[in-house]
């Protein structure tokens, strides 16, 4: 029968694969350069899958861990640019939470169940879920993807592929020092790691207390620190509204913008030099920020003031002109007046001359 000769072992079938079998079965194809390089893809998945947890995990007997199967499907098998593939961007939180998510699971390997949910909450998860940032990471960015491994110590070189002048500025810091002797974990001891918010001044009173005492001169630092990125952000939002308010009764005012602009990337420059905890740098740096602001803040005061100007000195215009147009109103009626007396006085002596005739 036809059946039966399809699945002949002579046929090479091979039946059903086990989860355990399925890493190796997929590299036949994946892990050869003839047939993968066509299509351009690169060949080092598998050895990649057996340095990672699961791999690891796998080859120890582990047939819980994942698999090709589990992230990329069976038969239905999608490329990652499809916008249903598990594997795509914005789909791949839901795929790990498969298992991450799965409290029964992790519990097996004493996991926390929430890494997930704390990630849809976080800076990235919004960025990924809200504003679909094309840049915005996910689970494999930080942990990889067939190699995919907790980042451990080696978290702030993770972070580093993003926020590279962050971590630049970091290296300079005693903290530098600090992560060195792991007295504090590079990035996580001070944002968190799945559930990283959205940084902001109110992480000055937070994040230092761990380490440093609120008497202390380090906490100190990191108040003025709090201080300057406050009175800075102030001073360019106060000037912007200013700007824009202003700006529906004088547009020419916009010509400032490129100037705010400049401001505000001085102060999205101060925010990775933060981190080098060198406050010279930091007060040059807002300085820069808030006298630009201040500038523009002062054209458009003078801008107002100007146009004030030009209000009054019109309106004593319309006064004047007002005046004037009353005067000669005043002056024709007397004129128009005069002059109907005047024929009064010519009618009565005819009057007069004719009676007398």
């Amino acid at each position: 029968m036809v059946t039966v000769e399809a699945h002949s072992r002579q046929k090479n079938y091979i039946g059903k694969p086990t989860r355990r079998d399925v890493p190796a079965l997929c590299a036949t194809c994946h892990a050869n350069p003839n047939r993968m390089k066509p299509y351009g893809l690169s060949t080092d998945q598998y050895a990649q899958y057996l340095t990672s947890e699961h791999g690891l995990l796998l080859a120890k007997g582990d047939t819980h861990v994942a698999v090709c199967t589990d992230c990329h499907g069976v038969h239905g098998i999608l490329p990652r640019g499809e916008p249903n593939s598990p594997v795509a961007v914005q789909n791949i939180p839901a795929t790990c939470g498969r298992c991450h998510a799965d409290q029964e699971l992790m519990a097996q390997y004493k996991l926390p169940a929430d890494q997930v949910d704390k990630f849809r909450q976080s800076v990235h998860g919004v960025a990924l879920f809200v504003d679909q940032h094309p840049s915005a990471p996910t689970c494999t960015t930080c942990h990889g993807e067939h190699g995919a491994a907790p980042m451990g110590g080696e978290a702030g070189k993770v972070c580093g592929h993003c926020h590279t002048r962050t971590r630049e500025y970091f290296n300079e810091s005693p903290h530098r020092k600090a992560a060195d002797e792991q007295k504090i974990s590079e990035c996580v001891s001070c944002h968190g790691y799945h559930d990283i918010s959205a940084p902001d001044s109110s992480l000055f009173d937070t994040a230092c207390l761990p380490c440093h005492d609120q008497t202390s001169a380090p906490f100190m630092t990191g108040q003025k620190f709090k201080t300057l990125l406050i009175q800075t952000n102030e001073s360019l939002e106060t000037a912007l509204g200013e700007l824009r308010a202003f700006e529906e009764t004088s547009p020419t005012i916009s010509r400032y913008l490129p100037r705010l602009q400049q401001a505000r990337s001085h102060y999205m420059e101060a925010l990775p030099v933060q981190h080098s905890l060198n406050m010279e740098r930091l007060e040059d740096i807002t300085r820069n920020a808030r006298s630009v602001g201040e500038e523009v803040r002062a054209a458009v005061h003078g801008a107002q003031e100007e146009l004030r100007l030009r209000y009054v000195a019109l309106a004593v215009v319309w006064v004047l002109l007002l005046f004037a147009i009353g005067i000669a109103y005043f002056y024709r009626q007397e004129r128009r007046q005069l002059h109907a007396k005047a024929e009064a006085a010519a009618r009565q002596t005819l009057e007069e001359a004719g009676t007398s005739d």
